[in-house]
């Protein structure tokens, strides 16, 4: 069973504000842009969801992604998933996997890798620049070879991480394309 770019049905993408942290907490996350409330938690902002990954820490982030897994009768399978995001002050991308149905764990980059990207510019127009922050975002696309065929739920997973300082990392949201099986 295999699935041509000319099969895809459906793509969909989640906004930045979908993005869950698996470890939360002082010990993980530290206060993003000065906003000390965020310590713990993270900064879910309408441009993007930031965190700030403590000094030697890793932290998962996972994408819950509405999943279509029959179209017609007929079965559906991933074939696609892409990330929008940037990193700043050393924090990294060091691992990405596909989760489905929980359980199965699909590696999408090596762990201690990054990911490829290109980039994504963004310049917002004259009147709200005083509100936007200066970005860098980076898209990731990762191809399934095979197409994973779906039964259940996916969630992208992502780990970021901080070697030898506080680095943050910010999400601007997530995406899955389905196909149909030849």
């Amino acid at each position: 069973m295999g699935v041509s770019p000319q099969t895809c049905v459906q793509r969909t993408w989640v906004p930045a504000a979908a993005v869950v942290p698996q470890e939360r907490g002082r010990t993980f996350l530290a206060p993003v842009d000065g906003a000390e409330w965020s310590e713990g938690t993270g900064f879910y902002r309408g441009f993007f969801s930031a965190f700030r990954v403590r000094a030697g820490r890793d932290v998962w982030f996972h994408f819950p992604l509405p999943t279509l897994t029959e179209r017609n009768a007929a079965p559906i399978c991933l074939t696609e998933l892409q990330l929008l995001w940037e990193v700043l002050d050393g924090a990294r991308i060091s691992w990405a996997t596909v989760q489905h149905g929980g359980m199965e764990r699909i590696e999408l980059i090596p762990r201690l890798s990054s990911p490829d990207s290109v980039a994504v510019p963004f310049e917002p127009p004259p009147e709200f620049r005083p509100w936007c922050p200066v970005t860098n975002r980076q898209l990731s696309t990762f191809t399934l070879a095979p197409p994973l065929p779906l039964r259940f739920g996916v969630q992208l997973c992502v780990m970021v991480s901080a070697p030898e300082q506080d680095g943050t990392v910010r999400f601007y949201g997530a995406g899955a394309a389905f196909g149909t099986t030849d």
